[in-house]
């Protein structure tokens, strides 16, 4: 269940960008993160047009067991998974149109309102600042959504940012396809490994102690919910168990592919507007899966962007939520002007 088991560096000593230029490159947008916010200049890795071609595996696969799982297997996550799986194929036989109400507004609000908006483009990426009440809010959708606590997303997403595709990125696809698309967090931390991540990679989150409580009680939120579509089912409408399997199990199945799917396939196929030193693809239909996060490669070039559609057929329908949030007045300061100098070619 809890999802707090990507690989984890086992040095934390020395800064990322000291191995080399391109690491080096990378990690200036990490400044952002931590208080000290660079211009999109500094932040873009390249300019002009990408070729359609797939990039040099930058470090070598990694195949044995031991070196994957050196501290063994987080059967804890392996079990979740499995039981929301089993759960979702039972789902079918389930099937209602109140669950499926239920499927489809929890996918938006924790998959879009949860993971990209809120972990990803406010958290991670500082792309708006919003009042602290919604920033608590869009943190607990994410939590809905099961795929770790804020702290923990944050933190790991920040690390593939600055190692994308090198020796020490989480989830690249240079590891193998299934390893960057679900494998990557089956394996146990060992001891202080994952504190280490916390503090070396999302510093400014850590010191908030709301985000410290969410994440020591991460796990209770989804299995809360879960306990109130199912009473609250079969209170109202005698569907207890399709509101169950269909809002909470199905539901998150979708949402972990949708997601899982931005860190595989975008750094595999796809085609690029600009030239960034990672495998970062934009590719249409995760895109249409994740609400926008598909559009990958224009990120990795303008990481702080809240804008990920850089083209006019690029539909990024989580940065339209961020342009009504701006309209009434609850986003500020929305980082979603393209330098005309980098514009997509």
């Amino acid at each position: 269940m809890n999802h707090d088991s990507a690989p984890s560096e086992t040095s934390t000593s020395s800064a990322p960008g000291a191995t080399d230029s391109a690491t080096s490159l990378r990690s200036s947008t990490l400044t952002n993160h931590v208080g000290r916010l660079p211009t999109h200049d500094r932040e873009s890795e390249s300019v002009g047009k990408a070729k359609r071609v797939r990039s040099e595996i930058s470090h070598p696969v990694v195949s044995s067991f031991r070196q994957r799982f050196p501290h063994g297997v987080n059967w804890y996550n392996v079990g979740w998974m499995v039981l929301m799986n089993v759960g979702a194929v039972a789902a079918f036989w389930h099937l209602s149109w109140v669950g499926l109400a239920i499927l489809v507004v929890m996918h938006f609000v924790t998959a879009c309102l949860g993971v990209t908006l809120g972990y990803h483009r406010l958290l991670t990426h500082g792309s708006m600042i919003v009042p602290t009440p919604l920033k608590y809010f869009f943190s607990l959708c994410g939590m809905i959504a099961a795929e770790g606590s804020p702290l923990y997303w944050v933190a790991t997403h920040r690390k593939h940012h600055v190692l994308s595709d090198l020796e020490g990125d989480p989830h690249s696809p240079n590891d193998g396809f299934w390893w960057s698309h679900m494998l990557w967090f089956k394996p146990k931390e060992g001891p202080g490994e994952l504190e280490a991540l916390l503090k070396r990679w999302a510093p400014d989150m850590y010191k908030d102690p709301v985000q410290r409580f969410f994440h020591n009680f991460f796990p209770v939120f989804p299995i809360l919910f879960g306990a109130a579509l199912y009473f609250g089912g079969e209170y109202f409408f005698g569907l207890g168990w399709s509101c169950l399997l269909m809002g909470l199990c199905l539901r998150m199945v979708l949402g972990y592919h949708s997601t899982w799917f931005v860190n595989s396939a975008t750094h595999i196929w796809g085609y690029r507007n600009y030239e960034t030193t990672d495998r970062s693809r934009n590719l249409w239909w995760v895109a249409l899966i994740s609400y926008g996060e598909g559009w990958h490669n224009n990120h990795h070039a303008h990481q702080r962007l809240a804008r990920h559609g850089h083209k006019p057929w690029e539909i990024d329908i989580t940065y339209m939520v961020i342009r009504l949030l701006k309209t009434l007045g609850l986003a500020k300061q929305v980082q979603d002007c393209l330098p005309q100098a980098e514009k997509a070619a």
